[in-house]
């Protein structure tokens, strides 16, 4: 079994990301998060799947209860950082709370940008970028310049000062090199995208290398066009 996906076991069976399950383990613990259901037990996620349960990513925002081994996340490196505020069409409860964390950390970023010629924010890319998102109805949550994130089988995640792991919306621009293996291929305006729960990747050259490229998010309607946890 992977090193990266959960380790734990219920039943017989391997608990990967997209397993489906009959019922979940007694002692569950239900988490409302943005409107959806977690059932959470011994470090794992469940999410209801018609009849069934299937397992999940935690929801972002999550502080891990276990400890991580730093050697089996992979840095994240970035195509770009935006440094200027830019609204989106889409108007609800969960956009509100990205703006709001946008908002700051694009002023942030802008400060960055004016103090240290090594943060190479390309405006150019992140301009192209958002407007391809905002054209396919998706929200982008954006990356402090100058902060350490990591990836890990389709979880992004940050570290406090404390050492603490949180996961994280993934952020606009972020590269990665592979995805994980319950990705789904989507055709949105003609062109194919991967999608990873509810984020849009696509395909990218930067700097000379091949990655996959978190373009946005999908909220609302337009996620349950695509949501298989129906």
């Amino acid at each position: 079994m992977p090193w990266d996906r959960p380790g734990h076991f219920w039943g017989d069976h391997p608990h990967y990301y997209g397993y489906r399950i009959h019922s979940i383990p007694p002692h569950w613990r239900r988490i409302s998060h943005w409107g959806i259901t977690y059932y959470y037990y011994n470090g794992i996620y469940y999410r209801p799947f018609g009849t069934s349960y299937v397992v999940c990513r935690p929801p972002f925002g999550t502080p891990l209860e276990a400890a991580i081994d730093r050697a089996f996340l992979r840095a994240v490196t970035f195509a770009y950082y935006c440094d200027t505020y830019r609204t989106y069409n889409a108007v609800f409860d969960y956009y509100n709370s990205i703006a709001r964390q946008n908002l700051q950390i694009a002023q942030q970023n802008a400060r960055n940008a004016a103090r240290y010629s090594s943060y190479a924010l390309n405006s150019g890319r992140a301009l192209t970028a958002y407007e391809l998102a905002n054209r396919l109805g998706l929200v982008q949550s954006y990356a402090y310049a100058g902060s350490e994130y990591f990836y890990q089988d389709g979880v992004f995640y940050t570290i406090s000062p404390s050492g603490a792991y949180s996961t994280i919306i993934p952020p606009a621009g972020a590269l990665v090199v592979s995805l994980p293996d319950d990705y789904e291929i989507i055709v949105m305006n003609g062109i194919e995208y991967y999608l990873v729960d509810n984020t849009v990747y696509r395909t990218t050259v930067f700097e000379g290398q091949p990655y996959l490229e978190v373009l946005g998010q999908m909220y609302g309607s337009l996620y349950n066009q695509y949501n298989i946890y129906r």
